[in-house]
């Protein structure tokens, strides 16, 4: 028996009431982009009661796994063979499929839904009949309707029955594209590109801003975020990253202020030139991969003095992650190997012995009043800033310019 279509089920999407429209809009789409991005053809998926579907036109179903598991707001899928609504067809299509699996001791189970009722044979009646026909053919198989290793799902619909023997998982979330836009402060450390990946995983398309310290930092640290970017452009296409030079700050910072407040001054500055970034993209918030307690610059105490600086939301989806929760899905988008290379980014080059743990706003404030021309500073910065779009295969450089010639640049396009 071949398998004739993916059956695709989307979940949380189907509680979106009067705008869940929009929505299914945005995840066909997303779909259709990836599997062409994977295989180099743009597929036809046709909108169901309920759920989606990818007719395979004879092709293998494996080809398009890659392609589904990286694509927000499927919950599960699979691959799916259709018969006609005779029952004796449905039983011969599910042994014949039964025949094709290894001939070791299992249990299963038969699942029978039927949205149409005038199927001639209850639901629990045919599961029955089914289960008995597996064990007359199959007697290395045996039932377990609670602990089972297969299960047997038929679907009779209107005009055919669909029969499927595994669920695969999606990643779940919301499609990429209907949460908005977002910055995320990229560090380049394990925790900002979870952090980035959990806000995509909620429909957000996100961006990266990167603080970099040449020459006090190596080109190989920026190359690592680059790399990290790569592997976010997986999940979305493609992936901008804005790197903003920031060692005359940095130096003007050390020059200046008292030490144990270093790194709380670098991240308030880094929130003002981000939010500016931000409006310039047309992004509504930003992100970052803060967790209390884990350093010292993320206390209750630190992000309330940072947070002032800002006005625009700041995301923070690892704030009450464990660290090995946080690895486990740095491991799972394969940017955890990037991630622990020993390559150092500005923050830890410039960090004090004793960072203050629990520094208050007037002494942030005295201490930047000490930076003499602050503002310009994080001007000269924002327009040096280059960005880069990445993408999953690779080709990094394929746009690399100043940020503020590309607006001008779209801006006459727009024109």
């Amino acid at each position: 028996m071949t398998y004739d279509h993916i059956l695709i089920r989307y979940g949380e999407l189907g509680l979106k009431g009067k705008n869940q429209k929009q929505f299914l809009k945005t995840l066909v789409n997303n779909i259709r982009r990836q599997v062409e991005r994977e295989i180099g053809d743009r597929p036809e998926v046709v909108r169901e009661q309920g759920r989606l579907s990818i007719p395979l036109n004879g092709r293998n179903p494996a080809d398009f796994y890659p392609a589904l598991d990286r694509v927000f707001g499927i919950s599960t899928y699979s691959p799916v063979m259709s018969t006609d609504l005779d029952p004796a067809t449905i039983e011969a299509a599910v042994l014949a499929e039964l025949g094709q699996l290894p001939a070791t001791d299992q249990t299963f189970r038969v699942t029978v839904r039927r949205a149409n009722k005038r199927f001639p044979i209850r639901s629990m009646d045919f599961q029955l009949q089914v289960a008995e026909k597996i064990l007359a053919h199959f007697p290395q198989l045996s039932p377990n309707l609670t602990d089972y290793d297969l299960e047997v799902s038929i679907d009779i619909r209107f005009e055919q029955a669909h029969i499927f023997f595994e669920r695969r998982p999606g990643l779940g979330g919301l499609p990429l594209g209907t949460g908005g836009r977002a910055q995320l402060l990229l560090s380049g450390g394990i925790d900002s590109p979870v952090a980035g990946w959990l806000m995509m995983r909620r429909g957000v398309v996100v961006e990266g801003i990167h603080f970099h310290s040449y020459p006090y930092t190596s080109k190989q640290a920026e190359e690592k975020v680059l790399h990290l970017a790569e592997k976010m452009a997986a999940y979305s296409g493609h992936f901008d990253v804005h790197l903003v030079p920031f060692t005359p700050i940095q130096e003007a910072i050390g020059a200046n202020c008292h030490s144990n407040l270093r790194i709380t001054l670098m991240r308030r500055i880094m929130l003002r030139i981000a939010e500016e970034l931000a409006d310039l993209r047309h992004a509504k918030a930003l992100v970052t991969g803060d967790n209390i307690g884990q350093v010292a610059s993320q206390t209750i105490e630190s992000l309330y003095a940072i947070n002032e600086v800002t006005t625009m939301p700041v995301f923070r989806p690892l704030l009450t992650y464990d660290k090995l929760d946080t690895v486990k899905i740095a491991k799972a988008i394969d940017t955890y190997d990037i991630s622990v290379l020993p390559y150092e980014d500005c923050c830890t080059v410039f960090v004090p012995k004793e960072p203050k743990t629990k520094p208050k706003r007037r002494e942030c404030h005295r201490e930047e009043a000490r930076i003499e021309g602050l503002d310009d500073l994080m001007q000269v910065a924002i327009q040096n800033t280059e960005t880069v779009r990445c993408f999953a295969n690779g080709s990094q450089a394929a746009r690399r310019s100043k940020l503020m010639d590309l607006l001008k640049e779209k801006d006459e396009q727009d024109g």
